[in-house]
């Protein structure tokens, strides 16, 4: 079954989440889910008001038994310091799958709901906040991540002040700071704070280097073009591009697309449709 056709249900017992989410795709909105039939939905979405959150709590239970409650919404429709107690009252415990939206907030669940139709759950970015040095961010898949702002590069001199404020792209791709004109992304955070994330991505741009090298010494043989022939660089610097450990920078592209009689445009062409045979 293809990302685009997952079976996704959300319970939306008041009328005014209802109007909402008829605009998601792909979604089918109820009103009512006899208990029995819990178990049968694979992507299980609520969202329903603090104050009405009793009148939801056992299908909350059982979709949680369940293990497919991707997502409680719960719109703050009374003062957020008694959520708690709301909970309490409705005999529901604070977890993974709890996140709470403004009143007036319909972007967030709309957001994650159409990151897990398009199966990018992991990818994208539901909200995220600043506390003093630190970025929190949750993925559409309520993953919380956490990273001091000194942890990532395009951060660490950014103003005090100029960190809170922060835009959502619409679908979650990244955070942006227009002031600094900075863009963070999922794998960015991830990078910063797991290790083996980094690892695994180190590899991924290792392996991509040596096979875009290879594409450049296929595509100098097939021109017949010896390392010597490339004006402007040196046998080891073009030994290097080609074996992935230098990568090289566009006026470097520029001396090698000229050794190939092709511009800039053209050499980048062939070089991609090579790099192509490469990666098959």
């Amino acid at each position: 079954m293809s990302v685009l056709d997952r079976e996704m249900i959300v319970l939306a017992p008041e009328a005014e989440s209802q109007a909402i989410f008829a605009r998601v795709p792909d979604l089918q909105v109820l009103v009512h889910l006899d208990l029995n039939k819990v178990d049968a939905v694979k992507h299980f979405f609520i969202e329903v008001s603090a104050s009405q959150l009793p009148q939801v709590s056992k299908i909350v239970k059982a979709a949680n038994d369940t293990k497919y409650l991707r997502a409680l919404f719960i719109r703050e429709d009374v003062d957020a310091k008694l959520l708690p107690q709301l909970l309490q009252r409705a005999d529901l415990r604070l977890t993974r799958n709890i996140i709470v939206h403004g009143a007036n907030d319909w972007v967030t669940p709309e957001r994650v709901m159409n990151a897990w139709r398009m199966g990018s759950e992991n990818e994208l970015i539901a909200t995220a906040a600043v506390v003093g040095n630190h970025l929190y961010v949750l993925t559409c898949a309520l993953e919380r991540l956490e990273v001091p702002f000194d942890r990532i590069p395009a951060l660490q001199s950014m103003p005090i002040e100029a960190r809170s404020r922060f835009e959502i792209d619409e679908v979650g791709s990244f955070i942006y700071w227009p002031e600094c004109d900075v863009h963070i992304d999922v794998e960015s955070v991830r990078y910063a704070t797991d290790d083996k994330w980094r690892d695994k991505c180190d590899l991924e741009k290792l392996t991509y280097s040596q096979n875009f090298g290879q594409a450049i010494a296929s595509l100098r043989k097939k021109h017949n073009l010896r390392q010597s022939s490339i004006d402007g660089l040196t046998d080891r610097q073009l030994r290097r591009i080609e074996s992935g450990e230098a990568r090289p920078s566009v006026a470097t592209l520029t001396a090698i697309a000229r050794a190939h009689n092709l511009s800039l445009d053209g050499y980048l062409e062939e070089l991609g449709n090579t790099l192509g045979k490469v990666l098959s």
